[in-house]
């Protein structure tokens, strides 16, 4: 009783929709339903979806079905799409040229999934053209259909089988006093379960005819077995994302929908393992008046100084109780400060880590600006909107000369400070970037450190045993940085430098200098006095190159040599 795959991959609910306006649960739909219990819930879902407007039966197709039960097969002019039909796997197509083909000649009946002799069959009561129930069918499973109740088909007892519906004798203990029931697909179940949920529940006040399923009165307007039965369909057969278009597509069109499909766990708290508890569900929003713990109403953000041509980005985190979808906005004469979204949904706002709202400054010129952010709707407290006030200042780029880092004091088996000069510009600094390198039996690690302000030293008190050390220093102003500094070797393991790790660089004594060698080019070779005082600098070599030094120590490092290599000359 499966329907073909192929179509079922090819579907798309709502061919049409292009023409319907589809929207999610509107925000207060089920105000009330919260905190109820089996019967109570059940009525004040009666009461909310028991008002809706009324279709007219003939056009159900050209203007109801035609939205809400057709399977799109991609042809841009609709030539290929089909009917759903739930009831047979028989194809067939919706239009003949731009028009709609009739279901007489297409062996189509308008179908009550839940028979309307059952209520006695009025044509002029809300359930005789509501879509909710009302579905394309074969007309020849239909009329096999007949009015006879759901349930599960005997075997032995099949009167008709199309592939897809099943109707024959009842398995024991359904059907009750029919004796015949219809059993729709598996991948189907579900739906009708659903159907007959709603069915049970919008029009609970009235008078049945037929009892095979139902029962008189508000609650639970079915039989015991029919419960059963409905209930374990319901759950075998979860919601798809067909109902839930269709739901939505109903909704347009007759302004009530189905809880069921909407809220699945609403049947186990009104006839199954729920019965009794109260109802609740993340879906729904609170009840009551909205409020914003986060941010505060009247509060600043302030993004400080941002350089002109740059942007910063702060994160805000919106967080509360709202009872609806909250809107926003910046207020601001230019364009300064921008948000990437104009709502944020209530669920968000709800979650325990609130919705991280991004605030960005992009100044346009230079100078201060301010802006507000207003947030408003979500059912807020006793004001219209709440307002967070943004303020940032544009400067221009600071002009920078590179630091002159000089020579490590204060060596100790634990570290030692790292000292430089004051650059002239900028004149203020907020901090520096001093970056180290850390030299341990061949290996390289290097990582920076962050002044606290503006001091001309850092105390570094974390060096390992053994290891040696450079460093190189950066000024920081308005998040601008400098050039790097010269760079400071730091011996501490007493060994002779040499070769480089992994540069493929090294330094000798020589008669009269140093002699280079070196394997790869390397470029922006400098050479040091050990206090850090510039020698000599030489754009680049390969090979060997002698360089002419007087007697003393220097330190010899390249672009690619970061690590400097100690030379004794003319000793």
């Amino acid at each position: 009783m499966s329907r073909v795959n192929g179509l079922l991959m090819a579907a798309v609910c709502c061919a049409a929709a292009w023409f319907v306006s589809v929207a999610e649960i509107p925000a207060g739909y089920y105000d009330g339903i919260e905190g109820l219990t089996t019967s109570s819930l059940k009525t004040k879902l009666h009461e909310i979806i028991r008002n809706h407007s009324k279709n007219n039966y003939q056009d159900l197709p050209t203007k109801s079905f035609i939205y809400t039960d057709v399977i799109d097969n991609g042809t841009a002019d609709k030539s290929d799409d089909i009917w759903w039909d739930m009831y047979s796997d028989n194809e067939k197509y919706v239009y003949s040229g731009n028009s709609v083909i009739s279901f007489s000649k297409n062996g189509l009946n308008r179908e009550h999934c839940f028979p309307k002799s059952w209520w006695g069959g009025s044509t002029s009561v809300p359930a005789y053209t509501d879509l909710n129930h009302l579905y394309p069918s074969d007309a020849s499973a239909n009329g096999a259909k007949s009015n006879y109740p759901l349930g599960e088909v005997d075997p032995a007892g099949i009167s008709f089988d199309n592939g897809v519906s099943v109707v024959g004798a009842p398995v024991s203990g359904q059907g009750g006093s029919s004796t015949k029931v219809f059993e729709p697909a598996d991948e189907y179940k579900g739906d009708f379960a659903r159907t007959y949920f709603y069915m049970v529940t919008c029009y609970q006040d009235y008078k049945w005819d037929d009892l095979y399923m139902a029962a008189q009165g508000d609650y639970p307007t079915l039989q015991g077995w029919a419960i059963d039965l409905l209930l374990r369909w319901h759950r075998e057969d979860p919601v798809s994302q067909k109902e839930i278009d269709r739901n939505d597509v109903v909704f347009s069109l007759q302004s009530n929908r189905n809880p069921y499909i909407d809220f699945p766990d609403l049947a186990e708290y009104i006839w199954g393992d729920k019965m009794g508890e109260p109802f609740e569900s993340e879906e729904l929003p609170p009840v009551g008046d909205g409020v914003l713990i986060t941010p505060e109403n009247n509060s600043t953000i302030d993004f400080g100084n941002v350089v002109e041509g740059k942007s910063s980005i702060v994160t805000v985190p919106i967080r509360g109780t709202v009872t609806e979808d909250l809107s926003l906005r910046i207020k601001s004469t230019g364009t300064d400060f921008s948000i990437p979204v104009n709502s944020i949904g209530w669920r968000e706002i709800n979650d325990s880590d609130g919705y991280e709202l991004e605030i960005k400054y992009e100044p346009q010129f230079v100078g201060e600006s301010t802006a507000e952010l207003l947030l408003y709707d979500g059912g807020l407290k006793g004001t219209t909107s709440y307002t967070v006030n943004l303020r940032g200042v544009c400067v221009e780029m600071p002009v920078f000369d590179r630091p002159v880092a000089t020579a490590a004091t204060n060596l100790s088996s634990t570290g030692f400070r790292a000292n430089w000069i004051v650059p002239e510009n900028p004149e203020v600094i907020d901090c520096y970037a001093v970056n180290f390198s850390e030299y341990i039996d061949g290996d390289r690690r290097d990582f920076t450190v962050v002044t606290d302000d503006d001091t001309p030293y850092l105390d570094f008190n974390d060096a390992v045993s053994g290891a040696d050390y450079s460093y190189t220093v950066q000024s920081v102003r308005f998040g601008e940085m400098s050039g790097e500094s010269n760079v400071i070797y730091v011996n501490r393991s007493g060994s002779v430098s040499g070769l480089e790790y992994g540069a493929g660089f090294s330094a000798f004594a020589a008669e009269g200098g140093v002699r280079l060698e070196s394997s790869v080019e390397q470029t922006g070779v400098r050479i040091a006095n050990m206090s850090g005082m510039l020698i000599k600098a030489i754009d680049g070599f390969s090979g060997e190159l002698t360089v002419e030094l007087q007697p003393g120590a220097y330190i010899i490092y390249t672009d690619q040599c970061r690590r400097p290599v100690k030379v004794m000359t003319g000793f």
